[in-house]
């Protein structure tokens, strides 16, 4: 019973949506609001659909920054700064056994900054 729940406002977001830009209509006809207020309200309305249908996924929104970050995203995120963690501390230890003529030890201390500069 309580999935049911949980899916309902996802079912609810488009219908909402759409109920919003028909009343907004309405208004219009009826020469309630003019047309700034009209995109307005439009936009309201599929800006609050949107976020009720995506809201399990938001990890943080800010209006006046205008900055919304998905907990996918951040997830990702930690993700690659462990895997570049990783490959840099392969690369530090492995690159003593390496030298040879043909080697580059400043293109790999180039890389090896810039892989701590990610993980940082």
């Amino acid at each position: 019973m309580k999935e049911s729940n949980s899916k309902t406002p996802k079912k609810c977001a488009p219908i909402l949506s759409f109920v919003g830009i028909v009343l907004a209509l309405l208004l219009l006809c009826f020469d309630f609001i003019g047309e700034v207020s009209f995109i307005s309200l439009v936009v309201i309305s599929v800006v609050v659909g949107v976020f009720i249908q995506y809201s399990d996924s938001i990890q943080s929104f800010n209006l006046l920054k205008g900055e919304l970050i998905l907990k996918d995203i951040k997830e990702t995120e930690s993700s690659v700064k462990e895997l570049a963690k990783a490959i840099l501390e392969v690369t530090e230890t492995s690159s003593h056994g390496i030298m040879q003529e043909s080697f580059d030890s400043e293109a790999m201390d180039k890389a090896v900054e810039k892989l701590r500069k990610l993980t940082t």
